[in-house]
């Protein structure tokens, strides 16, 4: 609007200054047509005329815009096509006439280039134009993964992928969207992409999941077989193990494991000793009935031989002995010790253990309070040949040092204000220190040295009447100017009655310092208890609790006679019945079920609710393996168990070599006669009308 002001206004400007030169200058032509002029013209300057541009319009000369082309496929990148602008007579204009400008000219969509007139040039106006971008296919783009197997899950496999367009890289979401197929089982899945926004078409890639090959596979070997072990695969339906019998040979199949442990193993049995075997494993998934199999694994190489030994320790045997034990190794003839000064040092070879049940040697050639590190190695004659199998793995080590001295408590005179200390006296030993403490786990301090190994006693005075004392010993010997100390003997008690804590469990002795077997009056009923049957051993510990120490007070010991059949676990007992019916049939008292038919019971009567019918010959068998499956015990003790341990009471069966902290209680051998139990409280009248017990 502006500008058509200026104009109009330049425009009047003009017209009046043509006025008044009409006025100044009066111009009269004579005959001869000469232009005569006034005094005014001569007196006044000439003003020259302004110069006027007429400027033409793209639109009034008909202008056009010609694009070289029309239509064009994205790329990403901006599209500028050629421009050619013609008038209406089809007369190209120059390229200077006017100026170029495109709008919306990168992604999919139409187009626009507009003409702008240069008024320098003597033009105005503006013409547009406009040309389309279509969708570029992806059909012709190969999405890439990053690899073409992934290992199988149980779950949906969805990798990413990179597509591009030329250098271009696309974008999820924004460019394509990825649809998967078959992605969750073993075989081949595939990812299908879909063009959106910029895009259209499709493609696609497939890629293979696959159970994932096996890495772990190790293998032991006995004098006539090779395990080979391995982890469990996921997802896994089963194992295939192949073998060869030479690195050039074939493999075969040679055996197949189904299990979901997470290890695995396969024992390759009747095998030839010294003799060497290859081994790779597979795993396959069951998929609508085929197998298919993964990868096959890395391979093992294996000789038939005696199995490397466990070492289990190396303890001190006096002070110039180490005892060196280790595991049983089948088939083995006999074991080869070696030794060496540091664990990663060379060893050699000191001695030879002959017999497959030999399992320890004592090495009598070790110098006080040096270390010394231990392997073993089984053999097996073949052809009166030794085959050796590996050594030990991991060496165990040990130094001498002088023998735990033993208090001898027999010996060892207690009175009111002193105790005259005993003990046994050490090989080796230089000499002993004596120490005391107040309490049993306390500080304790040391009392007296004495340098000669040959004095086994000393006398502590100045004792306080009633009050309670422990006592240790431990003998040293004395090497290069240092002392090399033995293990302090066991805490020694000078006092009354009472608890003490023992190798893990709290016992009660009496005044004469004699272990009590039945606490269950000392303590007085417990809120719970822990009964514990020791299959191998025929014998029934229950347990009450210390405190935050745990169940580790020894209430009593039952004798028992457990079965074949009897499990090995840790149960909770959910019913009692005052009788039951057992196998037979035959009928028990004071049945407590520990789980599933096991039962705690009394030894079993002939006829139900009658305790003059007892089985004497199945009572003289208890404490040894005589039942189906049940823990039979003594009518008393099998009372104590119904009537103290409520339910849900926690019950521990297993296989030990000891009977227990309380030992193995014995029970009475029995007349054919005697068809009633001595300990049944309501049979007992019959006992003492007998007097038999």
């Amino acid at each position: 609007m502006r500008k058509g002001i200026v104009k109009g206004a330049f425009g009047l400007l003009l017209v009046l200054m043509l006025s008044m030169s009409t006025l100044l200058f009066v111009s009269a032509e004579d005959e001869d047509g000469a232009d005569v002029k006034t005094a005014a013209d001569k007196d006044s300057p000439e003003v020259k005329e302004p110069t006027v541009q007429n400027l033409e319009s793209l639109n009034d000369i008909g202008a056009k815009i010609e694009l070289s082309q029309k239509s064009y496929v994205y790329s990403g990148a901006a599209v500028k096509p050629d421009v050619k602008v013609v008038d209406g007579q089809n007369q190209t204009l120059d390229s200077d006439k006017y100026t170029v400008d495109y709008k919306n000219n990168v992604n999919v969509g139409t187009a626009s280039v507009t003409v702008t007139g240069n008024k320098d040039k003597g033009y105005e106006g503006e013409i547009t134009a406009d040309f389309k971008i279509t969708q570029k296919s992806v059909n012709d783009m190969k999405p890439v993964l990053k690899t073409t197997s992934y290992d199988y899950t149980g779950k949906d496999i969805k990798p990413a992928m990179t597509l591009k367009n030329g250098n271009v890289t696309l974008k999820s979401g924004t460019d394509y969207t990825v649809t998967y197929s078959s992605c969750r089982e073993v075989g081949t899945a595939k990812a299908t992409v879909k063009g959106i926004g910029n895009y259209t078409g499709t493609t696609s890639v497939s890629y293979t999941i696959q159970l994932p090959e096996i890495k772990t596979l190790k293998s032991t070997s006995t004098y006539k077989a090779i395990t080979v072990s391995w982890k469990k695969v996921p997802g896994a339906s089963g194992y295939a193990v192949y073998r060869r019998t030479s690195l050039d040979g074939k493999y075969t199949r040679v055996g197949t494991v189904k299990s979901s442990a997470a290890t695995l193993s396969f024992t390759n049995n009747n095998l030839k000793t010294n003799n060497i075997y290859y081994y790779m494993v597979r795993s396959y998934r069951t998929v609508k009935g085929q197998n298919v199999y993964s990868p096959y694994s890395n391979e093992v190489k294996q000789k038939v031989q005696v199995s490397a030994p466990t070492v289990k320790k190396v303890s001190s045997a006096g002070y110039n002995a180490l005892t060196i034990t280790w595991g049983k190794v089948e088939g083995a003839d006999g074991y080869a010790i070696y030794r060496s000064t540091a664990r990663n040092g060379k060893y050699t070879r000191i001695g030879t253990a002959v017999g497959g049940s030999k399992e320890s040697f004592t090495d009598k050639k070790c110098t006080c309070g040096r270390y010394y590190y231990y392997k073993v190695r089984a053999y097996r004659k073949v052809n009166k040949q030794n085959c050796y199998g590996d050594l030990s793995e991991s060496p165990e080590y040990g130094k001498s040092i002088p023998e735990k001295v033993k208090i001898n408590s027999n010996a060892t005179q207690n009175y009111s204000t002193k105790i005259v200390l005993k003990w046994n006296r050490t090989a080796g030993a230089s000499g002993y220190e004596v120490f005391r403490s107040t309490a049993k786990n306390g500080k304790y301090t040391k009392l007296k040295t004495i340098t000669k190994g040959n004095i086994t006693e000393w006398t502590n005075t100045g004792l306080k009447k009633g009050k309670i004392y422990y006592y240790k010993v431990r003998a040293y010997r004395t090497m290069g100017g240092k002392k090399v100390y033995g293990y302090s003997s066991a805490a020694f008690k000078k006092g009354t009655a009472g608890w003490r804590y023992v190798n893990g469990y709290k016992l009660y002795y009496n005044s004469s310092g004699k272990l009590v077997k039945d606490v269950s009056k000392i303590i007085g009923k417990q809120s719970s208890y822990v009964i514990k049957v020791n299959k191998k051993k025929n014998t029934v510990t229950v347990y009450a609790k210390d405190g935050k120490n745990g169940y580790i007070i020894p209430v009593k010991a039952f004798v028992c006679s457990v079965g074949y059949a009897t499990p090995t676990g840790t149960f909770y007992t959910p019913a009692k019945y005052r009788w039951h019916t057992l196998m037979g049939p035959c009928w028990g008292q004071w049945d407590t079920r520990i789980v599933g038919g096991i039962l705690f019971h009394s030894v079993f009567y002939s006829s139900p609710n009658n305790n003059m019918t007892l089985s004497t010959s199945a009572y003289n068998k208890l404490g040894t393996t005589a039942s189906h499956g049940c823990v039979r015990l003594k009518a008393g003790d099998a009372k104590w168990i119904y009537d103290n341990c409520k339910l849900k009471t926690k019950v521990v069966i297993y296989n030990g070599n000891t009977s227990g902290p309380l030992g193995k209680p014995t029970a009475y051998k029995l007349k054919s006669s005697h068809r009633w139990d001595p300990t049944d409280p309501t049979a007992y009248y019959k006992c003492k009308r007998n007097g038999c017990h």
